[in-house]
């Protein structure tokens, strides 16, 4: 099973910056390494861009606003200190950062951030529900299994199945949803899936989810669950912190999130597609976001959009 480590604390603000004006936050990370376990490490909103230093060797870089970014770490960490260097535009002294620890078989931690497991909520009403829940993993035995169970936030159980880990898809249906309905009944439900590798659960992920119908007007209005949203109730946000989200779910705030950022700080086009496969994938499971929003009309990147995210409008 995974274990994730809080490394908020201990960070340093060096007063020597970067030659290119960044700056550098240092810690040390004392570890009981052990080579069954592999190791991530997981930086959340850190800074819109930033690079990653371990024992002084550069492991990686990501630019992508404020997007959950993570990286293999195994290969560069030590038993004993290892020195922790990321090199951002941010000179905020704490660092939203944790260490993974999970064994050989696991669900995907490189699947661009996200949490390793897709979960769509489909042909939504009031008497009945289909959703669509897909884990990604990796390297795995032949007779690896998936098992997924649906709860209620109370932990009622609802639904559960085991599948194939080569066909990892799950269509669960339930009767007489309760949905989530804004402010007026913001329900969450949760889906644990297991990894299940020779009879034990070797791994394990747990997403909260929201079930709502949502559909747009021809005029441009957003209908949740066959009620127009006022468009004062729509709060209109630039990409952030998961976090932020996580509340809007759980208060019953409706948003529309404008991808300019992504777009503006993009390389190029191949660069600007992949960071907003990046930020979708991770939070398309929030309820609470009713729409996203290119800066302008771009064809091909609301088609990505699109298959990306089936459930959601895209606007410009």
């Amino acid at each position: 099973m995974r274990n994730i480590l809080n490394i908020n604390s201990d960070w340093i603000l060096s007063t020597e910056k970067t030659p290119d004006g960044k700056a550098v936050h240092k810690r040390i990370l004392p570890l009981n390494k052990e080579d069954e376990y592999c190791y991530y490490l997981e930086l959340l909103g850190a800074a819109p861009s930033m690079e990653v230093f371990v024992n002084q060797e550069k492991i990686g870089d990501h630019t992508g606003s404020y997007t959950l970014y993570r990286v293999d770490v195994t290969d560069q960490i030590v038993n004993g200190d290892n020195e922790l260097d990321i090199v951002c535009d941010s000179e905020v002294p704490c660092l939203d950062a944790s260490l993974i620890v999970v064994g050989k078989h696991h669900f995907s931690l490189d699947h661009f951030g996200d949490a390793g497991l897709t979960v769509i909520p489909e042909e939504i009403s009031t008497s009945s529900a289909s959703i669509r829940i897909t884990a990604h993993a990796k390297n795995l035995p032949k007779d690896a299994m998936i098992s997924y169970t649906v709860l209620t936030t109370t932990g009622t159980m609802l639904a559960n199945k085991s599948v194939p880990a080569s066909a990892p898809e799950y269509i669960c249906h339930l009767t007489n949803p309760c949905l989530w309905n804004g402010k007026t009944s913001p329900k969450l439900y949760v889906v644990v899936a297991g990894l299940i590798v020779n009879g034990a659960t070797e791994d394990q992920i747990v997403l909260p989810f929201g079930l709502r119908n949502l559909s747009m007007e021809s005029n441009g209005s957003v209908i949740v669950n066959g009620l127009c949203v006022p468009e004062n109730d729509l709060i209109r946000t630039l990409e952030s912190d998961p976090f932020v989200y996580d509340d809007m779910d759980e208060d019953g705030s409706f948003a529309c999130v404008e991808l300019k950022e992504l777009c503006d700080i993009a390389a190029d086009e191949e660069d600007c597609r992949n960071l907003l496969t990046e930020y979708v994938l991770q939070n398309a499971y929030h309820p609470s976001i009713l729409c996203w929003k290119l800066p302008e009309d771009h064809a091909d990147f609301a088609a990505l959009l699109r298959e990306l995210d089936s459930t959601r409008p895209v606007l410009f």
